[in-house]
């Protein structure tokens, strides 16, 4: 038995969002210095236009075909994602496919997203919380900006948005794209009539790349700093990725211990 670990991330070609990738790498290679590490990324585009770059990046299967060569028999691909969407959905069927497939792996098991169940929910919003309130005044608002996604694992934003309503009703969870309900035109008039006027704003996202400096905090009169501002808004951004706070890395790592845990009793 030969068992190694896929970290499996969304990816960004933004130079800001290494931090939150090389910090989960450093902390997964430390809880398993006896197993190999690869990281891989999900999003079709980012490596496309990586490669356009001059850039090397493996795919999840890529990664998953290195291993095979090298002999590996298990794998644990921990989902780096912060819902269960679409990509962590097709991560379950390649390892269902892998281990179906002859002269494939022994056993593949997929780690769960930061969110995923009643249980993470409320563990992870929590944590969430606690990040919110770190230096806010006690009438500022605090925003959440996530993706969105046309899966329905859309539903884990709305139930992180309940979530932090019933322990702080400033704290907001928003997305950029795919749900109007909660976009941010959604969000201004909330707090216009809540009269907010000042809101921290924090990315939902692994790390902070491209949608974090041009859809959350860009110039552009699109992004959500400028929209807020326009409402008379003041804005204060706090530009970290869920991969740079240790107490959500730990929920990561959890998962991924279960993956081996599932692993290791085959």
């Amino acid at each position: 038995m030969k068992t190694a670990i896929v970290l499996a991330a969304f990816g960004s070609r933004h130079k800001d969002a290494k931090a939150s990738l090389d910090h989960i790498t450093a902390r997964v290679r430390a809880a398993h210095p006896d197993l190999p590490v690869l990281v891989a990324y999900t999003s079709k585009t980012i490596r496309g236009h990586m490669k356009k770059a001059g850039q090397s990046v493996d795919s999840v299967p890529d990664a998953l075909e290195k291993l095979l060569a090298d002999g590996v028999t298990h794998v644990a691909i921990q989902s780096l994602h912060l819902i269960p969407g679409i990509e962590f959905h097709e991560l379950l069927a390649l390892a269902n496919e892998l281990m179906l497939k002859k002269d494939g792996f022994n056993r593949v098991e997929v780690g769960f997203p930061l969110v995923a169940g009643e249980a993470d929910l409320e563990n992870v919003a929590d944590l969430i919380l606690s990040i919110a309130e770190e230096g806010k005044g006690e009438n500022d608002a605090v925003l959440f900006m996530g993706h969105g996604t046309r899966h329905d694992g859309s539903i884990y934003y709305e139930a992180l948005h309940r979530a932090f309503q019933e322990r702080d009703p400033n704290v907001h969870m928003g997305v950029m794209e795919h749900q109007k309900e909660a976009g941010i035109d959604v969000v201004i008039d909330r707090f216009k009539a809540d009269n907010v006027k000042k809101a921290y704003l924090l990315p939902f996202l692994f790390g902070t790349g491209w949608h974090v400096a041009r859809d959350m905090i860009g110039d552009g009169e699109t992004s959500w700093k400028t929209q807020l501002e326009a409402a008379g808004i003041e804005c204060e951004a706090v530009l970290k990725g869920a991969g740079e706070y240790d107490r959500l890395v730990d929920v990561w790592l959890k998962h991924l211990d279960d993956a081996l845990t599932r692993i290791n009793r085959c």
